[in-house]
């Protein structure tokens, strides 16, 4: 930087000398004039003005650009660790969600596998208290059917003896008769 400003020096000097060696007597027409005395001024002049605004000014001019750069670079850091929370946040929601459609398709197909299960036992249930039922009157109608069988028998044996006594005429032990038309129904029964 140093070096830079001793070369601008140098060669402003150089004009403005090169400028001011010309004749001052003569004027060139459509030309600015131009006295060494006053560029020489000018120059030193911008010179001390450039040095007192480059320790003044310019300090905290670049002070403020470096603050300011750092606040871009810390805003655009921040902005960067905003979009990656994001992206974790947007990637944490869609695994919950996920999860969470997993989970009800999962109780979905159990409650569906839980129906059926329960619709099986209640069919094998009632099929088994119809047999049940079934049984239970096919045995009822057994005993009613044989009770009834026996009742006729006994009408039948007394009306068969009473009968049997008027046609011979001749009574018989009641016994034997008994007996013997006990017999003859029972033929009949197996027939």
């Amino acid at each position: 930087m140093q070096n830079s400003t001793k070369n601008l020096l140098f060669i402003l000097l150089l004009v403005c000398f090169g400028l001011a060696g010309g004749d001052p007597g003569v004027a060139k027409p459509g030309m600015v004039q131009v006295h060494g005395g006053t560029l020489f001024w000018s120059v030193i002049t911008f010179l001390l003005l450039l040095t007192v605004l480059k320790k003044v000014a310019w300090a905290p001019i670049i002070s403020g650009l470096e603050t300011r750069e750092a606040e871009i670079k810390e805003a655009l850091n921040s902005a960067e660790r905003a979009r990656e929370d994001s992206e974790k946040a947007t990637q944490n929601y869609e695994e919950l969600v996920n999860k969470a459609r997993n989970e009800a398709q999962k109780i979905v197909a159990e409650s569906k596998t839980t129906g059926e299960r329960v619709r099986e036992e209640i069919k094998e249930t009632a099929e088994k208290e119809a047999r049940g039922i079934l049984d239970k009157a096919q045995n009822q109608i057994q005993s009613e059917k044989e009770k009834a069988m026996q009742e006729i028998k006994s009408v039948v044996v007394d009306f068969s003896i009473q009968v049997a006594s008027k046609v011979i005429e001749k009574n018989l032990e009641s016994e034997d008769n008994r007996r013997l038309i006990n017999d003859t129904i029972e033929e009949i029964g197996k027939a």
